[in-house]
């Protein structure tokens, strides 16, 4: 009887309770976001409710356009949640029309001759391609020239994306609440910018972070943190039709001087950025991840080539050029690298600050070397041809074969030419000493001095 009795009494509060409980972002007391990089983030918003004893209905305003609603969670002492909705239909022009079809309105119409205003009552019979369909007085009007006037706001529409959660409170009384969910639409990615110094032996790398918000919700006073790592996501998922965004603004934050420190998240690594900042719709931001000076750097000239059994000769083979640095603290790094694009610059002999190339970097741990693909050399070349040549039995072979290394530069350069053999190669002869990196790859380091020639000659067996 005491069971039914309280079953009763909740359900007389459930009918005090029909009106909502606007939260706004007024009533914000913290936001914490966490990015990851697939393209979604979770967020982490604390609001001041005022609850009352039993079914309280919460209406929170200003969630991002982009929640996955199926993730959401409300917390907060002696609360639990009975519903929730998430009312992401905008108040717009069109979507009164949209959900007036079948109602009546009233239409107000100025004669341009009299300046006086005429007023109707008109059904919306429908509403296609922005124009509405009106019946006035038994006529149909399918281009009227005045404007529509709405009694009331049509049921579940919203002037911003909101979530109502149906929540049963202990007790009455103001009340800090987390909502938390995942949301689409927030990413981030790391880009580097180096400097290499003038005999290219060392750089200086600073990071920043690339923020950008296509949620639809603003973030203020938030404290940000980044997942770096590939995450699995479940994309069974259907997303409902997004809101249309405007172009991103391009904000250039003040670059700060400290650094986001890395701590270790199982698999993955966290960065938290050191101060609360906004992150507003629409908004790209970039703050400042790490800096250091005098990193040792490692410049090569490398030239990959698959051995073409039947190609009596190869002409101008250019090798590409790579950079190369250990990620560790004798070089002031020594920290887990987010992928992302690194940029070089290096001064020209007028001091002119010059790009020379960029290349994409993966997550890259504490001692990992980091290695850059700049171009292609402009001075350095090679010639390859066949010089002998003989059949031993049907299925093995053997050639001599003379490769020619040119250096159009002023200074001498060492060139790692890496030759890929077919199976079962056998190297018969070599002028200079290779190094078997692979079971069919042989590599060879040749010193081409400036202005001048080198030559390599080997006789393989296949």
């Amino acid at each position: 009887m005491k069971s039914i009795l309280c079953l009763l009494q909740l359900g007389c509060s459930a009918v005090a309770l029909a009106a909502e409980t606007i939260i706004p972002v007024s009533a914000q007391q913290g936001m914490n976001v966490t990015i990851y990089n697939e393209n979604r983030a979770l967020i982490k918003d604390e609001r001041q409710v005022n609850l009352v004893a039993g079914l309280n209905e919460l209406a929170f305003q200003g969630v991002s356009a982009n929640m996955m609603p199926q993730t959401a969670l409300l917390k907060g002492k002696g609360l639990s949640t009975r519903e929730q909705n998430f009312n992401f239909d905008l108040l717009t022009k069109d979507a009164l029309l949209k959900k007036s079809v079948g109602q009546k309105v009233t239409v107000e119409y100025i004669d341009p001759a009299t300046g006086k205003n005429s007023r109707e009552t008109a059904e919306v019979l429908a509403y296609n391609n922005n124009k509405p369909v009106l019946k006035i007085e038994g006529k149909i009007e399918t281009d009227y020239p005045g404007r529509v006037i709405f009694d009331s706001i049509p049921e579940n529409l919203r002037a911003e994306p909101t979530l109502t959660i149906s929540a049963v409170a202990d007790a009455a009384g103001a009340e800090t609440v987390e909502l938390d969910y995942l949301t689409t639409g927030l990413s981030w990615k790391a880009d580097y910018v180096a400097k290499l110094n003038a005999d290219e032996s060392k750089m200086s790398l600073n990071g920043f972070v690339t923020l950008t918000n296509h949620s639809g919700a603003d973030y203020k006073k938030a404290l940000l943190q980044l997942v770096a790592g590939d995450v699995n996501v479940v994309r069974e998922y259907v997303e409902r039709p997004r809101m249309l965004m405007a172009k991103a603004a391009v904000m250039a934050d003040g670059m700060v001087s400290n650094e986001m420190e890395a701590e270790a998240l199982t698999d993955f690594y966290i960065y938290t950025v050191p101060h609360k900042t906004d992150l507003l719709s629409n908004q790209t931001k970039q703050v400042a991840l790490l800096s250091a000076a005098d990193i040792g750097v490692n410049k090569t000239y490398e030239l990959n080539q698959p051995f073409g059994v039947y190609d009596t000769e190869v002409k101008r083979m250019k090798p590409d050029i790579y950079v190369s640095f250990k990620n560790d603290e004798k070089n002031r790094l020594g920290k887990p690298l987010p992928k992302g694009t690194i940029r070089l610059y290096k001064e020209d002999s007028k001091g002119n600050m010059q790009f020379v190339g960029e290349d994409r970097i993966n997550h890259t741990a504490d001692k990992e070397t980091v290695r850059l693909r700049l171009g292609t050399s402009f001075n350095l070349s090679a010639d390859m041809k066949r010089t002998a040549f003989k059949k031993l039995s049907e299925k093995i072979q053997q050639g001599t074969y003379e490769v020619t290394f040119k250096n159009g530069s002023d200074a001498g350069a060492d060139v790692q030419l890496s030759l890929n053999f077919p199976n079962d190669f056998k190297l018969m002869e070599e002028s200079l000493k290779g190094n078997r990196t692979t079971s069919n790859t042989v590599k060879w380091v040749v010193s081409v001095p400036a202005k001048g020639e080198a030559q390599l000659t080997f006789k393989v067996q296949y």
